[in-house]
């Protein structure tokens, strides 16, 4: 069950994709087979685990989407409207049939409703369920005939064939060059089969020539060779064949019929069953039958490029041949063989580390997805605040095929579902308002995805009306997060940066989406929690943007890092948040109110945290012209660390941190193992920052800037 729901929750992703850009390509069909193959499959999965719901709302959407496959439905905005309500109302069912305890779903009257309504744009016609067993006895009954009895020219039988192929050949699913049941006899063991497996083969053949489009007839020569080993207690051979129609029940679909791949999958397992069987007066087997191969089904619910798998093993292969080399290396110790021993340990070792870097690339690039992934729901969030606001907005993606580690995925698509919100329903405007500002009437909202290999950049755009900052320092004013006095004292680019305060929002009353202060603070939030910045772009009348940046490596559990000693502890530092390292000298120091240190670098001007301060450990050196700086950088701000030594550069390896720390946000992210015997704390330089602001010794950057 579990493996069906990972299964089919891969799935889901995928037509979720597909139904995106059908949004922006509504014309392309390889979308609609797209999204076609999925529905088909999680059909005839839902069959297997008998959800009968499940199948019957897929079967209604899956008869839909082949009209439109067939092209007897055109392709326009209603059209795709029902596909995307379609797959998102198949998403919901999937997520109660998750959340439920392995029983089937009942479906909502809003999901009966929306079945209803491709029904009647489906229209009359035969209705396949029907007609299937229909089809299989007739089949069966002329197969019959034509064994026992023969189908003369002037026999009633052949009359009524002839005008059955005539006018309504579907029911036999037959056409010229049909071929006609083997002679030979079939037993399975002492039980003659000959009829009714003779009936399937022959059926088989003909699938296998392409005569044989419908599977009613199949499907019903398949249950009587199955009745007849449970009726001579051959449950093996029964069960075998069982297998074989689980197989038909779960990949067949009425609209596609006995396609080659079905074909050529059921023709491989009834050779297998062949095998079991004895034939007397063998005959050439019918054509078609060679280089059949077996129907392909996911064993795996982790998609990996298997090239990646290669490179994996191949590091695997190479860490056992280092294994061997230690191992070699061991034995010479103890056998006191001290020649040369030096350098080979230095030079086993070196080939150890770049392995173990080799190896943990290599697992990063395995746990590597697609953003796109992070993309599909947003188009039915704008669809959906659309609808009940009156409002037109389209929404564009670009960069979706950028790959990140698959734990940032939910943490993006979070940010982005408010982002979204934020656009949709903050900034685009209504169709009268964007048409009396001289705007097309249909809202733009872009979105970006972009990456330089160490960071990802998201930028979410929209053609609305941007902020009013007058409306934002009121709303700050009246829900008490700042004072009139300050309020007057703010800078635009100050009030533009409230509204990613907690609690804020402009509007005046509470929907389900926005009013409740919930919104572009949890993205600040969360891209600071990942080592990032943001920057909102503010164009009144306009539009408005929000842009952010998180670097790549935040997911690794093995980074690389500095190490420093601050009296005698050593600290940790992860690679990505350093800039440089560096001795100040005495006329770049000078103090603000004369209160902190800073230093001027590079035409800037840095504060300086001593470490030794914040920690309550005592130093090697108390003059900052003899200490080591290090420039940090972190979410836009920057500091110098004070530090006494830098050790030098080395792999990071972390552990989870258990136990609490007196002050939050913490100033340590984690601690790592140094030589098996000591620990060193990993500094959090986000968390360091905000400590030494809170202790009132240091201003934000900007306020330290030089012009």
């Amino acid at each position: 069950m579990k493996g069906f729901l990972d299964e089919a929750d891969e799935m889901l992703a995928d037509m979720e994709i597909a139904t995106r850009r059908m949004e922006e390509e509504p014309s392309n069909l390889d979308l609609v087979h797209e999204i076609f193959r999925v529905v088909h499959s999680l059909k005839g999965n839902s069959s297997f685990f008998n959800f009968i719901n499940v199948k019957k709302f897929c079967h209604k959407f899956e008869s839909f989407l082949s009209l439109i496959r067939e092209r007897s439905l055109d392709i326009d905005e209603d059209i795709v409207h029902q596909i995307m309500d379609g797959a998102d109302l198949l998403k919901l069912i999937f997520n109660r049939l998750a959340d439920g305890k392995g029983d089937d779903v009942t479906l909502s009257p809003n999901e009966e409703s929306y079945l209803a309504g491709i029904e009647r744009l489906i229209g009359a016609g035969l209705d396949e369920d029907a007609m299937g067993p229909l089809r299989g006895e007739l089949t069966a009954f002329f197969e019959k005939a034509r064994r026992d009895y023969g189908m003369e020219e002037d026999s009633p039988v052949k009359e009524i064939f002839d005008l059955i192929t005539r006018y309504a050949p579907a029911l036999l699913g037959k056409g010229k060059g049909a071929k006609t049941a083997p002679t030979s006899r079939w037993l399975s063991g002492k039980l003659d089969i000959t009829r009714e497996y003779g009936e399937l083969k022959n059926l088989m053949d003909e699938a296998l020539a392409g005569n044989l489009h419908e599977g009613g007839g199949f499907f019903a020569a398949l249950e009587k060779l199955i009745a007849k080993h449970w009726e001579a207690a051959q449950g093996d051979r029964a069960r075998e064949l069982e297998g074989i129609r689980m197989e038909f029940e779960t990949f067949y679909q009425d609209e596609i019929g006995m396609d080659e791949v079905l074909t050529q999958g059921l023709s491989s397992l009834l050779d297998a069953y062949e095998k079991n069987l004895t034939q007397i007066k063998p005959e050439e087997a019918a054509a078609g039958g060679a280089g059949r191969q077996g129907m392909e089904r996911k064993q795996s619910f982790v998609r990996v490029d298997e090239s990646l798998l290669d490179v994996f093993l191949e590091n695997m292969g190479e860490l056992i041949t280092l294994g061997e080399l230690f191992n070699f290396l061991q034995r010479k110790l103890e056998e006191r063989d001290y020649k040369g021993l030096t350098e080979s340990f230095k030079h086993t070792n070196h080939s150890f580390r770049d392995l173990s870097q080799k190896m943990q690339e290599s697992l990063y690039e395995i746990r590597k997805s697609p953003v796109e992934g992070a993309l599909g729901k947003l188009p039915r969030i704008v669809r959906n605040i659309c609808r009940e606001t009156g409002k037109l907005a389209r929404i564009s993606t670009s960069g979706g095929e950028t790959e990140v580690d698959k734990s940032m995925l939910e943490k993006l698509e979070s940010m982005l579902v408010h982002m979204v919100i934020n656009a949709a329903d903050h900034g685009i405007e209504t169709p009268e308002e964007r048409q009396s500002a001289g705007k097309n009437k249909e809202g733009k909202i872009d979105i970006k995805v972009s990456s330089d290999g160490l960071s990802l950049t998201l930028e979410v755009s929209d053609d609305g009306r941007g902020v009013t900052l007058e409306k934002v320092r009121a709303a700050a004013v009246e829900r008490g997060i700042i004072s009139i006095d300050t309020m007057e004292k703010l800078s635009d680019k100050e009030a533009l940066g409230l509204i990613l305060r907690p609690g804020f929002s402009t509007r005046d009353s509470v929907t389900e989406r926005s009013g409740r202060g919930v919104g572009l603070d949890v993205v600040s939030a969360r891209v600071k929690e990942m080592g990032g910045s943001l920057s909102l772009a503010n164009m009144p009348g306009e539009g408005f943007k929000v842009s952010m940046s998180v670097p790549l490596a935040y997911v690794s559990r093995i980074k690389m890092g500095l190490s420093m000693m601050v009296g005698r502890n050593i600290f940790l530092t992860p690679a990505e948040y350093v800039r440089e390292s560096f001795r100040a000298l005495p006329e770049d120091i000078t103090f603000v109110e004369d209160r902190s240190e800073v230093v001027k670098r590079w035409g800037r001007i840095y504060p300086v945290v001593r470490l030794h301060q914040l920690f309550g450990i005592e130093p090697l050196f108390r003059q900052v012209t003899d200490a080591i700086l290090v420039l940090v950088e972190t979410g836009g701000q920057a500091v110098c660390l004070m530090v006494d030594e830098m050790i030098g550069q080395r792999q990071i390896v972390y552990k989870q941190l258990t136990v609490k720390t007196l002050v939050e946000p913490s100033a340590f992210e984690g601690v790592s193992i140094l030589d098996g015997t000591r620990l060193a704390l990993i500094l959090n330089v986000d968390g360091i920052i905000k400590q030494y602001q809170k202790s009132g010794l240091v201003e934000k950057k900007e306020a330290l800037e030089e012009g």
